[in-house]
């Protein structure tokens, strides 16, 4: 049963090892996978897409417009004879109908338009603005699946470096251990002071449990949000921390009001807003168009008929329209499209707020992240030195195993503290990028 269980244990071990692939992505390589495999871009593109038909069906309007049709008809006269009255008093002159008659007839009619009341000028450019609004969305959702990339990928790698930091410390405490060992041996510690030493490496493994199982979760959704499989275990590389303000809060922002895709996608509605009113106004103007019309007539029985049996005029002619009651019934569409461009200019408005809020929240937020990581660089050398003096009094009976501990684990914390500081000055950085329009890994 042993050797069972052990090719049993064997077989899922190297099942589970050859469907596990490790795959090392940096950041930069990160954001392509996921611009590229983004569901919610490739919708996207099917929107661009859409206004570009949009666009090719308002160029069609104004081509030349063409019918055909073609029909039969039989018809059965019941009454054969008929009477035609005669003008001067007469007796009536008997008509004779034959009982079967037959009737084939076809239409070929071709209009152009030549003035529709710059109506299908107008729907061209509409159509061809909200090609370029389509475009715009596009952009800002590939900024904002841009940065959630990088916002995830960046809390992946502080669980990594905080694996690392912990494993490091773990490392020590476990060599301190095998020293205070020595030490009750020799009776120079007790055996509460090797318990201390047991319980603290106990919680450092139940963190370094945390930690894993939080991996595994945010390995997993990473996978999903840059399309890999499952089962990839992903392997960081170096993220090149972003610690520096160089430009000022009103560069950001003149950047932000200048570049930001939400403001042109505005400048864009403002302009379809301008138009729907110009169309509006032009819809009381007449149209004028130009057709011809071909038409066949055959009364006989035959399909092709002999020469002089059947008719095929061909009629030109120039058509003017005028809808009267355009004059007064478009006040209120007119109205409405004023009243659509008023909405544009307050959205205008509320968007120019709300970006400067972010931006300087954002402003803010990673400059605060920058004055943290240096106060928290202060406090690991005051930290390190602490530890080492608590060693030294310790080796000299002066300090406790309590406080040994102690000053231990205000370095490992001093020292996670100050990798997540430079992890969310990274973020917090790319967030303001973000802010202007402008986030690039």
């Amino acid at each position: 049963m042993k050797k069972c269980s052990g090719i049993v244990i064997c077989l899922v071990t190297i099942t589970f090892t050859s469907f596990a692939q490790t795959r090392t992505i940096s950041l930069e390589e990160a954001v392509s996978l996921g611009l590229q495999n983004s569901k919610q871009l490739k919708l996207a593109q099917h929107k661009i897409d859409e206004a570009n038909a949009q666009l090719e069906q308002a160029k069609d309007a104004s081509l030349p417009s063409a019918k055909a049709s073609v029909g039969y008809s039989h018809a059965l006269m019941l009454s054969q004879s008929f009477y035609l009255p005669s003008s001067d008093g007469s007796d009536p002159k008997k008509l004779q109908l034959p009982f079967d008659n037959s009737l084939y007839q076809a239409t070929l009619s071709i209009n152009q338009p030549i003035f529709a009341g710059n109506q299908y000028k107008y729907a061209k450019q509409s159509a061809d603005l909200l090609v370029q609004v389509s475009k715009l969305n596009a952009e800002t959702d590939k900024d904002e699946i841009a940065y959630n990339i990088i916002s995830a990928y960046i809390n992946y790698y502080k669980l990594k470096q905080n694996q690392k930091i912990l494993a490091q410390n773990l490392d020590d405490i476990e060599h301190k251990l095998t020293e205070i060992k020595q030490f009750e041996s020799q009776g120079l510690a007790t055996k509460n002071d090797v318990l201390r030493f047991e319980l603290e490496k106990s919680n450092m493994k139940l963190s370094a449990i945390e930690l894993e199982n939080n991996r595994r979760i945010v390995n997993y959704n990473l996978n999903i949000l840059l399309g890999l499989p499952d089962s990839t275990v992903i392997e960081e590389q170096d993220v090149s921390y972003k610690l520096d303000l160089n430009d000022s809060f009103q560069q950001y922002l003149a950047q932000a009001l200048k570049d930001r895709k939400e403001m042109a996608s505005l400048q864009y509605e403002d302009r379809l807003s301008d138009i729907n009113i110009n169309k509006v106004k032009d819809e009381k103007l007449p149209t004028v168009g130009i057709g011809g019309n071909l038409y066949y007539i055959n009364p006989t029985k035959n399909i092709v008929p002999k020469a002089g049996t059947y008719l095929a005029p061909f009629v030109v002619g120039l058509n003017v329209g005028w809808d009267i009651s355009s004059l007064y019934k478009n006040k209120n569409k007119l109205t409405e499209a004023k009243i659509q461009k008023q909405e544009v200019t307050e959205r205008t408005g509320i968007v120019t707020d709300q970006i400067k809020s972010e931006v300087n929240k954002s402003y803010i937020t990673y400059k605060q992240a920058l004055e943290k990581i240096t106060v928290l660089q202060e406090a690991i050398l005051q930290a390190a030195e602490n530890e080492r003096i608590t060693e030294s009094k310790f080796q000299n009976n002066l300090a406790t195993t309590t406080d040994r501990i102690d000053a231990q684990t205000l370095l490992y914390q001093s020292r996670i503290n100050l990798e997540l500081a430079k992890s969310d000055a990274t973020q917090a950085y790319y967030a303001l990028l973000k802010s202007t329009g402008h986030i690039q890994p």
